[in-house]
């Protein structure tokens, strides 16, 4: 592929341009049941070259899923007559980068008959009803593999390559008991067949499910809440945007103009950290090929950095963090990795709080330029150590920002979320708005 990659590139720069070249190869087997046979079943493959050309200080982009000459010739042209009708960008270049860096995750395992593989995904659905009678459906369940691999190529000279492979399992119940209904769902992602945790997903969908058939309101008022690991990160990801420079150049991120500034509680720290030993799967390189470090966004509560590519770079006058995210067929973006929240100041937690483990309407109920959220949660209320209800038909509302300035640090482990991704300090957010009954 790198040879088909540097002849393409030979085309580029032979019509007096720079630019740079992303592959990408997947393919995927995906299975999931219902009343005990395989209610799909579809193994898919895909391929696609992107093309970026930038000249005369002009991008033009295009792509191709064929690799013979014709098509690639077809795809260099394109993007030449792209750049033509697109508007001067003086700040999109082509990094002065080069060399070879491979991040390619191999592990080895033993091949896994798929009479086996099918077994294992009847059984997320079958298990589950054969738990408990109350289970009424069970209507995401499912199993799935994937083998990806990708390429990237500058005219500057650098080349990159990476390669996974993961898992992934997800089951859900739906129950019913005297015409009330409860749901839940759950997953758990591996790199090897042998490591996915089977008995974990059902186990914890049918926990779930069955403890919100119990659930009640809560009086209307001022509430202490703790949110699980994915919860937090749910909220955090919606507001990506107050780490992203790309938002700030376009006007869309509120502490575009703090840096240096104090924007949440003294007792918080957040790290991007692409390299984390503890994450599901580390990055080595972004989109442009930089080599990824960690990066403090927060310290202390201080905002410290935004995330940069090189085209954010180039217009804020400093220097790429190692953020670009872009797929073959995509414009240049920013991305953060995984996150870490770390704390100081531990605090007790108070006798009394509302644990949220789902969340409904985040995305259709927030304001990513305001910080400004209403959501609808269930979850299990908390008193003195034990857990006394399971809470259903609340809503809380309020803003990131003070969210995030009127929070106690209460534990030092960092905790992980499902996918492995995001990691925080256990967390209590006080004086949230809750509208009950």
């Amino acid at each position: 592929m790198k040879k088909i990659m540097e002849k393409v590139m030979s085309q580029i720069t032979d019509n007096k341009a720079q630019g740079d070249l992303m592959f990408s190869n997947s393919s995927t087997l995906k299975m999931s049941s219902q009343k005990n046979e395989i209610a799909t079943y579809n193994v898919t493959s895909s391929q696609i070259l992107g093309v970026r050309i930038i000249k005369n200080g002009k991008v033009g982009l295009s792509y191709t899923e064929a690799l013979d000459d014709d098509s690639l010739n077809l795809a260099v042209k394109q993007a030449l007559q792209n750049a033509e009708v697109t508007d001067h960008n003086p700040h999109e270049q082509i990094m002065e980068i080069s060399g070879e860096i491979n991040d390619e995750l191999i592990v080895p395992e033993d091949e896994v008959d798929i009479s086996v593989k099918t077994r294992k995904a009847l059984e997320l659905e079958s298990k589950i009803r054969s738990l408990d009678s109350r289970v009424s459906s069970v209507p995401y369940n499912g199993y799935s593999e994937q083998d990806y691999y990708s390429y990237y190529l500058s005219s500057k000279g650098r080349f990159t390559t990476y390669k996974d492979k993961s898992y992934s399992i997800t089951t859900s119940a739906v129950m019913e008991d005297q015409g009330i209904k409860s749901s839940f769902y759950d997953y758990h992602t591996s790199h090897t067949f042998k490591d996915l945790k089977f008995d974990k997903v059902i186990e914890t969908s049918l926990f779930h499910a069955r403890n919100l058939l119990q659930e009640k309101s809560l009086p209307t008022g001022k509430y202490s809440i703790r949110f699980s690991e994915d919860s937090l990160q749910s909220i955090i990801n919606c507001f990506s945007n107050f780490y992203s420079a790309k938002a700030s150049m376009d006007q869309m991120n509120p502490w575009a103009s703090k840096l240096g500034e104090n924007v949440i509680s003294k007792d918080l720290t957040i790290i991007d950290h692409p390299l984390f030993e503890r994450s599901f799967r580390t990055s080595k390189f972004d989109s442009e090929g930089v080599e990824r470090k960690p990066l403090t966004l927060i310290d202390n509560g201080e905002l410290k950095s935004f995330y940069h590519n090189s085209v954010t770079a180039n217009f804020f006058k400093t220097k790429t963090t190692g953020h670009a995210a872009r797929g073959p067929s995509a414009p240049m973006g920013v991305y953060g990795t995984d996150l870490l929240i770390q704390g100081k100041n531990v605090k007790p937690l108070p006798e009394k709080y509302l644990e949220v483990i789902q969340l409904a309407g985040l995305h259709s109920g927030a304001n990513r330029v305001t910080g400004t959220f209403s959501l609808a949660v269930k979850g299990y209320l908390w008193e003195r150590g034990e857990r006394v209800a399971t809470i259903g038909n609340v809503t809380i509302s309020g803003n990131l920002m003070d969210f995030l300035n009127n929070v106690e640090v209460v534990g030092t482990e960092l905790l992980a979320s499902t996918d492995e991704s995001f990691f925080s300090v256990p967390l209590i957010f006080h004086g949230v708005s809750v509208a009950g009954q």
